[in-house]
């Protein structure tokens, strides 16, 4: 019963969170590992419909380009619960998490700890729907792109990596074909091993009760 009233007041706090019109700011709450690694989680907006990616720019005051929607993860939240926070609070999109693409670490390294500075890990999201108003619309832009052209726009490296590896790639798809046909001639070998033996075994059986019947009639080949 605790739990029941523990997730329904967790789930209302999320939901309330979502509906504010002001994104967290700081790093006071935000998740450190080993004492230093920041943990940061962000989502690869989908439209499985159109085939394209939601990317967003940096905030006004720093270098154009685009880049995906992430953030800090907050210690009264989920890894899964801030990347769709920090997608909602940065592009103004919701929907659902469908799968975790991967973790990838700060290409800086703390010098004092000899450890990356951060940890990002991104989700796949299905945007359901892209709100008209949210917390940093003044701060930054939004925009559909296609696979292709999300890729040459991500002006971080280890971004363009995070979106080769969603759904929406090509190489993924391919792999899942091969994967496919790879476990279809696999099939077909275990039936044929499976008939195979299957027949060895009946003819053991009938060489057998061949046998049996020649020594019980006394009639020997050899």
């Amino acid at each position: 019963m605790i739990d029941i009233f523990y997730n329904f007041y967790k789930s209302f706090l999320m939901t309330d969170t979502l509906n504010i019109m002001e994104a967290r700011t700081g790093r006071e709450k935000q998740v450190y590992k080993k004492g230093s690694i920041r943990q940061v989680a962000g989502c690869v907006p989908v439209n499985k419909t159109t085939k394209k990616i939601l990317l967003i720019t940096p905030r006004r005051e720093k270098k154009g380009g685009w880049m995906l929607p992430k953030g800090g993860w907050e210690n009264d939240e989920s890894e899964q619960e801030a990347a769709i926070r920090e997608t909602y609070e940065e592009a103004g999109a919701r929907g659902k998490v469908t799968s975790l693409i991967g973790v990838w670490d700060h290409k800086d390294i703390n010098k004092k700890t000899g450890l990356p500075k951060a940890t990002f890990s991104f989700f796949e999201m299905e945007v359901e729907k892209l709100e008209d108003k949210w917390p940093e619309m003044d701060e930054r832009d939004r925009q559909w792109f296609a696979y292709d052209d999300a890729l040459k726009a991500l002006i971080k490296p280890f971004m363009r990596e995070v979106v080769e590896q969603c759904s929406l790639a090509p190489s993924n798809k391919k792999s899942k074909k091969e994967f496919s046909e790879s476990n279809i001639i696999k099939n077909h070998k275990d039936t044929w091993n499976l008939k195979f033996s299957v027949i060895i075994v009946f003819f053991t059986f009938l060489t057998g009760i061949w046998y049996l019947i020649i020594k019980d009639n006394k009639l020997y080949l050899f």
